[in-house]
């Protein structure tokens, strides 16, 4: 069995593991004690705000487990204050405690740019990110992302294709395949990077995880790129997270027409940076991100970030996603801005008679529109 370095190291880590003890919590407590081994000791005594006992403390055993398979599976534990520690994660005021990570470590100390969209983006909008993720890996910077469905995959495969790292925040344990079609991405990752996750291993992602790992992306990341997202997309969670930490924000201009241009259009007027290529992050981009210091909303901007967030539709919209029917998923990639054939057909897995027929149904139906150069657009 692996065993943690030191009795101090198992004590962080079962506190960590209880379940309704986050970051806040455990700095609070550790403010308090000299140590985590003496915050066990006492655990039984631990009263909340409300005079109710703290939740059961994790066994020891449980935590053994997970240190074990993590050990297993070629994985390394890098808590806040080891040497191998992120960095620009550790000086966050909500940093988390401990990583879980899979590949290279080393990785997470390069200078990172996050990329970020919808799980439903077009084909333009796919063909773009992977192209922008290309360009920044093959400068040396590493494209980071969240394995999802759509323009993370694209992030993802983007750099691997220009020779370079990419990082992958997962929102459930480092061993959680999510989404299952992105496995050999995740292998291919592993090989060029790294996967990570603060939660434990054998965690299953679920909708209140996803805010939590969109930090971790911008926390980690010089700063955040947001291609295609809708006005109430995970995405614009992610760039709130970068703003705050004091990161740069760029945003993809996109047709007002379509909704999935909504949140970097939005972005946009709201003062983020306009990107058109990898020129645009590459050309300014500092070796680390900027210190952070707390600092209050601009009042003119109170209400930047007061969107609603309905976490639990990030579930929904990838079932939604896996059970559409071919005509949806051509339907889903197209948008105002035509897409090549070739990528319609390597975007939706189809072949290319099966894809040209289902776009003359739909032409004929007056969901799509072939141009003159052969490229499709959507209406």
């Amino acid at each position: 069995m692996t065993l943690p370095d030191t009795a101090e190291t198992l004590a962080k880590l079962r506190i960590l593991r209880t379940q309704g003890i986050g970051p806040v919590t455990y700095r609070k407590l550790m403010q308090r004690y000299e140590n985590a081994v003496d915050i066990c000791a006492d655990w039984p005594l631990l009263r909340t705000k409300t005079g109710q006992p703290f939740p059961l403390l994790a066994k020891a055993d449980s935590v053994l487990r997970e240190l074990d398979a993590l050990h297993n599976a070629g994985g390394i534990l890098l808590m806040q204050g080891d040497e191998n520690f992120p960095s620009q994660l550790a000086e966050l005021p909500d940093t988390p405690i401990v990583l879980s990570v899979l590949g290279d470590p080393a990785v997470l100390g390069k200078r990172q740019v996050a990329i970020v969209g919808n799980r439903s983006a077009s084909a333009s909008g796919l063909t773009w990110s992977k192209q922008l993720a290309h360009d920044i890996a093959s400068h040396g910077i590493v494209p980071t992302s969240g394995l999802a469905r759509g323009i993370d995959t694209a992030v993802h495969e983007g750099a691997i294709t220009g020779g370079g790292h990419t990082v992958a925040v997962v929102a459930g344990g480092v061993d959680n395949i999510y989404p299952p079609e992105n496995a050999k991405l995740r292998e291919a990752i592993l090989a060029h990077g790294c996967v990570v996750s603060e939660q434990p291993w054998g965690m299953q992602p679920t909708a209140s995880l996803f805010p939590r790992r969109n930090r971790v992306i911008a926390g980690l990341s010089i700063g955040v790129v947001v291609s295609e997202a809708t006005r109430h997309s995970g995405s614009l969670i992610t760039a709130e997270f970068a703003l705050n930490y004091g990161r740069d924000v760029w945003a993809v201009p996109g047709s007002p027409s379509d909704p999935r241009s909504a949140g970097p259009n939005w972005l946009l007027k709201n003062g983020a940076t306009l990107i058109e290529g990898a020129e645009d992050v590459l050309r300014d981009l500092p070796q680390r991100p900027a210190p952070f210091v707390l600092r209050a909303r601009d009042v003119a901007q109170a209400g930047l970030f007061d969107v609603p967030r309905d976490a639990a539709r990030v579930e929904q919209d990838d079932a939604a996603d896996a059970d559409a029917t071919p005509t949806q998923r051509i339907y889903g990639l197209l948008g105002s801005v035509p897409a090549a054939f070739d990528d319609l057909v390597r975007q939706t897995g189809l072949d290319e008679p099966t894809l040209s027929g289902l776009l003359v149904e739909m032409e004929l139906d007056g969901h799509a529109t072939r141009e003159a150069d052969g490229r499709w657009r959507r209406g």
